[in-house]
């Protein structure tokens, strides 16, 4: 395919569907706009020190609450106690409901039963966890700005 050689001042005509145009990367100015070196730039990252212990609150009471909702629907839907999964899930279960216990009534209706003290369990839970991370946030969240020097080549747009 041949390429012919256009008039830069010229538009783009039917013929030619693409025209070439060269940017030398030494150049102090791209359209218009003044730049300068990548090296002479700083990078401005910010982060708060508490974040990941607030994330890991949120984490441990997340998988609390899930195993609890598990445990819930298996009881409802009278799942087999003989299965390895469903006596697993009631064993991580029972030392975290111990608490609620007793609380309320238990609904039994043939094989289905539904422990309404396990919901108050699941409800307590998911407060404890917010209320935890909230009180992380407000004692140890802050941010901390980082600036560092820029090691790449190049040009970069500059902030005045």
């Amino acid at each position: 395919m041949e390429r012919k050689e256009s008039d830069p001042d010229r538009p783009y005509g039917p013929d030619e569907p693409y025209r070439e145009r060269r940017v030398h990367h030494d150049q102090r100015y791209l359209d218009g706009d003044p730049v300068e070196r990548a090296a002479d730039t700083e990078v401005v990252t910010s982060f708060s020190p508490a974040r990941r212990a607030f994330e890991l609150i949120y984490l441990v009471f997340a998988v609390i609450d899930v195993l609890i909702l598990i445990r819930i629907l298996l009881k409802v839907l009278g799942a087999n106690t003989a299965v390895p999964f469903t006596g697993f899930v009631y064993a991580l279960t029972d030392p975290l409901l111990n608490p609620f216990r007793d609380l309320l009534p238990t609904i039994v209706t043939g094989r289905s039963i539904f422990e309404m003290s396990a919901v108050i369990g699941f409800i307590v839970y998911a407060l404890l966890g917010y209320v935890l991370a909230r009180l992380m946030a407000i004692m140890f969240m802050r941010n901390v700005s980082v600036a560092q020097s820029s090691r790449s080549r190049g040009y970069r747009p500059r902030v005045d």
